[in-house]
């Protein structure tokens, strides 16, 4: 900044915005810890614990409500019902008529992957339960990729089979691969060829077969 430059005044609803996440920031951990304890306050009416507020006296019965559990277990039934209760726990609308396939079309397929993907009924009764009793319900949402690998052995084929299992190999673009290939030689023995990295070896089997496995 140069002497000829003039320093920018901060507009209003900045210099609100500001203060008000350093008030949150400062308050933030006393929140937390009242909250923590409301928690375990909640909890403890829950499993019908009231040694807080009626102290166990020595020689005495001890004291027990459950008040809460039941007001939560007579609520749930009821909530469960307006989120789960008919086949589609969400439903896209379409904008107009050229959108009635596809918002029909993503709303199968959204509520295939929640309720029968996943355990959508107990994501949603735990949430739910979780929100009436900690005060807050909280679902983490994921998109996972990752590869499964399947083996299959082939046994007794000829070499045409051979030929056309190696093909289409060769097509799948490194999607499958022939991990072992075992050949009967006119002595008896068993040639064993490895593929993928392993080193080649020859043994004898005791019932000679000719076998391929394959991963894909």
């Amino acid at each position: 900044m140069t002497k000829d430059d003039k320093p920018q005044r901060m507009d209003i609803d900045t210099l609100q915005a500001m203060l008000s996440a350093e008030k949150a920031n400062a308050l933030a951990g006393l929140n937390a810890s009242s909250l923590a304890s409301e928690r375990a306050d909640a909890m403890a009416y829950y499993l019908g614990d009231m040694e807080k507020d009626m102290p166990t006296q020595p020689g005495r019965s001890k004291t027990v409500s459950t008040d809460v559990a039941d007001v939560i277990e007579g609520l749930m039934p009821q909530l469960m019902d307006i989120f789960a209760g008919s086949d589609e726990v969400v439903r896209f609308e379409p904008v107009g008529p050229e959108d009635e396939a596809a918002a029909q079309q993503e709303t199968d397929y959204v509520n295939h992957v929640f309720m029968q993907q996943n355990p959508g009924f107990m994501i949603l009764y735990s949430f739910i339960k979780d929100a009436l009793l900690q005060k807050v319900g909280v679902v983490k949402v994921w998109w996972d990729e990752r590869e499964e690998e399947q083996r299959e052995t082939y046994y007794d084929m000829t070499d045409e089979q051979f030929a056309l299992l190696a093909q289409d190999v060769a097509d799948s673009n490194g999607a499958m691969e022939i991990v072992a290939h075992t050949m009967r030689t006119p002595d008896g023995a068993i040639s064993i060829e490895m593929t993928a990295g392993r080193e080649d070896e020859s043994a004898a089997e005791e019932e000679p077969s000719d076998q391929e496995e394959v991963v894909s």
